[in-house]
């Protein structure tokens, strides 16, 4: 069992940004789109830019599979790697067949640290399949 000078001093270090998320797109400059299972690709675009912690931010997921637009419901849970920042999840609301839209807000970390990622779950892209997912690296501006 670890001590509680143990768990404080793990929070702050996990906070000071000892452990990073590989950048596999910039989320500052534009929309980015990875994959997310077989056969589905999930573009993921935050607005307005720069992205700030503390404002309020608009999520836009567009979701294919193959072609055509992926079914599904789709979440957004917003991360700092390493650091427990509390629960922070975007409603999605569909707006167009594959295409879903929320609003939501990236805490700030009382170090300083700026690194996040956007886990984006998109449930049953196809009939009888697991969810999808694809994560986002970002980071705020300051």
């Amino acid at each position: 069992m670890r001590s509680f000078a143990a768990v404080v001093l793990g929070t702050i270090l996990g906070c000071s940004g000892a452990k990073r998320a590989p950048a596999a797109c910039d989320l500052q400059a534009g929309p980015c789109t990875l994959p997310a299972g077989p056969d589905v690709l999930v573009t993921l675009d935050v607005s307005p830019r720069p992205i700030r912690a503390l404002a309020e931010l608009t999520f836009t997921v567009e979701t294919r599979r193959g072609k055509d637009p992926a079914a599904g419901a789709v979440e957004i849970s917003l991360e700092m790697p390493g650091m427990f920042m509390g629960e922070n999840r975007v409603a999605l609301a569909a707006v167009e067949p594959g295409r879903h839209r929320g609003k939501g807000t990236v805490v700030r970390c009382g170090s300083g640290r700026r690194d996040w990622v956007a886990e984006v779950t998109l449930t049953a892209p196809a009939p009888g399949a697991p969810p999808a997912r694809a994560v986002f690296p970002f980071t705020v501006a300051e």
